[in-house]
């Protein structure tokens, strides 16, 4: 059974932060420790908000790290689609080197660099470089994976554009052309060239972003049915590949349910959320964490089964199922 410290969100979050991460070992994260996280899309609210951030670059380097703030760019051509667009937006929501204590790096760099660990997957550079781990990840619910956590964070935030893309290639839409009305939404919104003039999908542009099934009004375009499952067994088997192959086996996964919306923070805005806000969760074990992140939201506010990334980690050998709740 593994052990998951809680830290309740009607304790000092704030306070209690260094003590939650001396218990689930930040001694252990020496060297250069990447300080893993989604610095929110422009325009998104509901992302971790940096007051949290500094205080755990605070407690890595008291304890002996060398930490930098990171992420990698996105495949859907907005404000983190370049590394350059990405400092400028994370530094407008806050995530400044002066105010964190730490510099921010954009892990696969000004080029799309990473290192190849097998033929889908290749892990941004400046990760594999690094000495250590902390993910930081913000619980939310997905439109596409039903839920993000910890594994997502690892699956889709550690990796070049190459295996986003492979992750999403079982997300692009299914079109029915008998309820097409040609109204042209779906190429407006398409940033990728990805449907022609007569409305047929063009597979090779696509990277099934779901923004032309946002737009249509007629049906014509969905997600394919299986879609959920399939994407969170990717994202376990790709979490799977990161984890086994880095050069280093020291990681700490922190996640605050806190702002809980239905999107993730590539959204620019959340409707509505669906829990109230819980605390934060730290283990060493990711299974663990984000099992515990489900069953304190709630299994049934998600769309579709959560768990199914949970189960998938967990068989491939990621972490255990079983855990202890133990309060900070």
């Amino acid at each position: 059974m593994r052990e998951v410290y809680f830290i309740d969100v009607k304790e000092a979050i704030i306070e209690k932060l260094e003590t939650l991460l001396e218990q689930v070992g930040v001694d252990s994260l020496n060297g250069i420790v990447a300080l893993k996280m989604h610095m929110g899309e422009r325009n998104n609210k509901t992302f971790v908000k940096p007051l949290y951030v500094q205080k755990i670059v605070e407690a890595v380097k008291n304890h002996g790290g060398d930490p930098f703030v990171t992420d990698t760019t996105t495949i859907y051509k907005e404000e983190r689609y370049k590394a350059m667009d990405y400092y400028r937006t994370a530094y407008a929501h806050g995530f400044l080197p002066s105010y964190l204590g730490c510099p921010v790096i954009i892990a696969d760099g000004l080029k799309d660099e990473g290192v190849q660990v097998n033929e889908r997957v290749e892990i941004a550079k400046s990760i594999y470089d690094s000495d250590a781990m902390l993910l930081v990840s913000h619980a939310t619910g997905h439109g596409a994976s039903s839920f993000g956590g910890a594994i997502k964070n690892v699956a889709m935030g550690c990796v070049t554009k190459k295996t986003k893309k492979y992750q999403h290639a079982v997300t692009k839409p299914v079109r029915n052309p008998d309820l097409c009305t040609e109204c042209d939404k779906c190429r407006d919104a398409c940033k990728h060239d990805a449907i022609s003039e007569d409305h047929e999908l063009i597979g090779e542009n696509c990277i099934g972003c779901g923004s032309c099934i946002a737009v249509c009004e007629s049906g014509a375009l969905k997600s394919p049915e299986d879609m959920s499952e399939k994407l969170q067994k990717r994202l376990a088997e790709v979490a799977h590949a990161v984890l086994r192959n880095l050069p280093y086996s020291n990681f700490l996964f922190v996640n605050l349910l806190i702002d809980i919306t239905p999107f993730c923070d590539c959204a620019e805005f959340a409707p509505k959320y669906i829990s109230p806000d819980i605390g934060v969760l730290a283990s060493k074990d990711i299974v663990a964490v984000d099992l515990a992140t489900i069953d304190m939201i709630g299994k049934h506010l998600f769309k579709g089964d959560p768990t199914v990334q949970v189960h998938e980690a967990h068989r491939l050998g990621l972490g255990e199922l079983e855990y202890e709740i133990v309060r900070v």
